[in-house]
């Protein structure tokens, strides 16, 4: 069976500051045993117990997060009573069950907790070898008194409940006897200003000690001065040997109760075991959500392909330090994928090139030891199965190898190792050596490396490898920007071009000559001046470009609001119109209407002469309603539970449609729908009208 590859080595941890971040994560953690796991804490390329592990800590994050009500993490390890527990005749202290106690609460707590939330099932996976009792509590709380005195209780049993009633009694006595003897020594003045004591649990009078053989009873010491003696009196001697021999009996009865409760516990070793193995476990989770919760950090997704895209990436240590200083930290962004897996940086020293590079690094060996990371929620990050480093000044003193040999042999070692699924970090590359010579050879380096296939993040200052990061299918080049106004970093790193190094720009800042960078400049050749004032140049003018892009992006998204919002109040307008359009033809009949009948009523004539008149004036207003109204038609209704054949398809009406209702000529328009009925505007009215009511119009 083939060994499986380590994900890294110690030189890499070392360079990025990895050991840094577990001496502050195993800060938060309650036990020693998690302490120890964290601080050996080490990045892995095991995905599915990553991804495990990720989640466990994503939803004891989500609990901090939501502010639920959460059982404290409170609790001593159970080593010293597993060990006991797994010995024959061994007895567990009165401590020892005191902490199963709190640990068997605690486990319940959490269960009980589990239960009734069933988002966190990951997460409850810690306790799947643990089960609910109450068992262990009660065996415990009916002879220990774990609240208050932390001591046996004294009806554990009728031998220690008779055997502490005597010491009771035998203590009155003690007391009774010891109070007249002192009063009397008062009275004598014999004793010093204190009058009592206490040595070995005994009370004792304070005589001074030019009195000492006027008191009777046992001298049982003398002050540091020897002014003072102290003397347990005569009368108390018989009375305290049989307290002594008392607390003896106390002692062997309290030990033969443990023992007894010890065997009882014996056959609960394996939950005990389990007991203490889910809580060192949710420990070193706890730990690593409370570190997540204190840098702000979040489970990005997780692709199963090689691509990853991190916004708002911190690097943990330096936003720590300086928001200890008050200064604020720019967030970083990677985009790197199969099509772009090469990232060559360029820019200025102190630009944070480096930085950069390290912030990546870092929080990738921190993402594959099961540790969130501190990037915007909406980033998508991938596992890699080998992560190294070559990063700083590195000299093997104990080979005596200077900066480059190592860099060579580090390189060697990069070659024999990449493949498609190797991350490598590689600052200030083919640097250490004669310039044109070394930027030869890492030219020859980074083509081998590309054709290995493997994803890497390369600073460098030589523009053979940016011109061949721009030629390379799958390399890009990135740049850190520089504020040409101010001379400033912005420590910012942009995409799709490479950056000048800014060497002149940046000495000034530090305060060289203009007479030396002006005599320097002399020196270039013409085609590296050229190069560097057109790499400034590119890099302004790609900021102005994407100023503008995004100016104009912005126009674009306010016009289209603009647009949609007109359309819907042209929208509103013409249903206003429509339904204005229809009141004004409804009012119209209505006012026709109301002129025949104020003719009709015109022409009656209330005399009774005029009854016949009258009468035929009548019967034409009843045919004339006649012509206004239709009756409505009465069917047979159809056979109960018999679907009638050919039956019409059931009418389908719409928000905003012009209907009649059945029986009458009144026309109206649908301002809503709800369930079987529908709201009429009806001559200015509102009505609700049954939907099997109305009639196309």
């Amino acid at each position: 069976m083939q060994k499986a590859l380590a994900f890294t080595d110690h030189q890499t941890l070392k360079e990025l500051q990895f050991t840094d971040v577990l001496t502050h994560l195993s800060e938060f953690a309650v036990s020693n045993s998690a302490v120890d796991q964290l601080i050996k804490l080490s990045p892995s390329n095991r995905f599915k117990s990553l991804i495990h592990q990720l989640t466990q800590t994503k939803e004891r994050l989500d609990i901090l997060l939501q502010k639920r009500t959460f059982p404290a993490l409170e609790f001593d390890e159970l080593l010293v009573e597993l060990k006991f527990l797994g010995i024959e005749d061994a007895v567990l202290s009165l401590e020892g069950f005191i902490r199963i106690h709190d640990a068997s609460n605690l486990v319940n707590t959490y269960l009980k907790f589990f239960e009734h939330a069933a988002s966190f099932s990951t997460l409850e996976q810690v306790f799947q070898d643990c089960y609910h009792t109450d068992e262990l509590v009660d065996r415990i709380t009916k002879i220990i008194d774990v609240k208050q005195t932390k001591n046996i209780k004294d009806d554990a049993t009728p031998e220690l409940a008779k055997i502490r009633q005597e010491i009771k009694i035998i203590r009155q006595k003690i007391n009774r006897n010891f109070e007249r003897e002192m009063r009397k020594l008062v009275k004598d003045g014999l004793l010093g200003e204190t009058c009592e004591s206490f040595i070995d649990n005994r009370r004792v009078l304070t005589v001074q000690s030019g009195f000492k053989r006027r008191v009777p009873g046992t001298i049982l010491g003398a002050s540091k001065t020897g002014s003072l003696t102290y003397i347990e009196p005569k009368v108390n001697q018989e009375l305290n040997h049989e307290l002594s021999c008392l607390f003896d009996d106390e002692k062997r009865e309290i030990y033969r109760i443990l023992k007894a409760l010890t065997a009882q516990f014996r056959i609960h070793l394996p939950l005990i075991q389990a007991y203490q193995t889910a809580l060192v476990s949710f420990d070193v989770i706890n730990a690593k959500a409370r570190l997540a919760f204190q840098m702000e950090a979040t489970l990005p997704a997780l692709a199963k392909e090689k691509a990853m895209h991190w916004s708002c990436a911190y690097h943990p240590i330096l936003r720590q330090n300086n928001q200890a200083q008050g200064k604020t930290t720019i967030p970083q962004e990677f985009s790197l994928d199969q099509t772009h897996r090469m990232l060559v940086i360029s820019g200025p020293n102190a630009g944070g090139k480096s930085l950069t590079m390290k912030t990546f690094g870092l929080l990738q060996c921190m993402l594959q030891a099961g540790l969130l990371i501190p990037v915007h929620p909406d980033s998508k990050a991938c596992f890699f199965e080998q992560l190294y480093s070559d990063i700083g000044d590195n000299q093997s003193i104990e080979n005596e190898l200077s900066t480059y040999s190592y860099r060579l042999q580090r390189m060697k070692f990069f070659l024999e190792q990449s493949n498609p699924n190797t991350f490598l970090l590689l600052d200030e590359f083919g640097t250490g050596s004669d310039p044109e010579l070394g930027g030869a050879l890492a030219e020859i380096f980074f083509e081998r490396l590309y054709d290995k296939g493997c994803f890497a993040i390369i600073t460098t200052h030589y523009a053979a490898i940016k011109f061949k990061a721009s030629e390379l299918a799958q390399a890009v080049n990135g740049a850190m920007k520089f504020d040409i106004k101010s001379l400033k970093p912005l420590y910012q790193l942009e995409l799709g071009m490479p950056g000048s190094s800014f060497t002149f720009e940046v000495a000034s800042i530090n305060g060289i000559p203009a007479d030396i960078l002006k005599a320097a400049k002399q020196r270039l050749s013409v085609e590296t001046k050229r190069f560097n004032e057109l790499l400034s140049t590119l890099q302004q003018e790609k900021r102005y470009l994407q100023k503008m892009i995004q100016e104009h992006k912005n126009a674009q998204d306010a016009m289209a609001e603009e647009l949609l919002k007109v359309r819907e109040q042209a929208d509103f307008y013409a249903r206003k119109t429509r339904v204005l359009g229809t009141q004004s033809d409804e009012q119209a009949k209505w006012i026709q209407l109301g002129q025949r009948m104020e003719k009709y009523l015109n022409r009656f004539n209330p005399s009774p002469r005029k009854r016949k008149e009258n009468e035929a004036l009548m019967e034409e207003i009843r045919a004339f309603f006649l012509k206004s109204t239709v009756k409505p038609t009465v069917k047979k209704p159809l056979p109960v539970n018999k679907k009638p054949e050919n039956s019409p398809e059931p009418l389908v009406f719409k928000v905003g449609e012009k209907v009649r209702m059945a029986g009458t000529k009144q026309v109206g328009i649908i301002e809503a729908i709800q369930k079987s009925k529908a709201n009429l505007l009806v001559n200015n009215m509102k009505i609700s009208v049954p939907l099997d009511k109305l009639l196309p119009f």
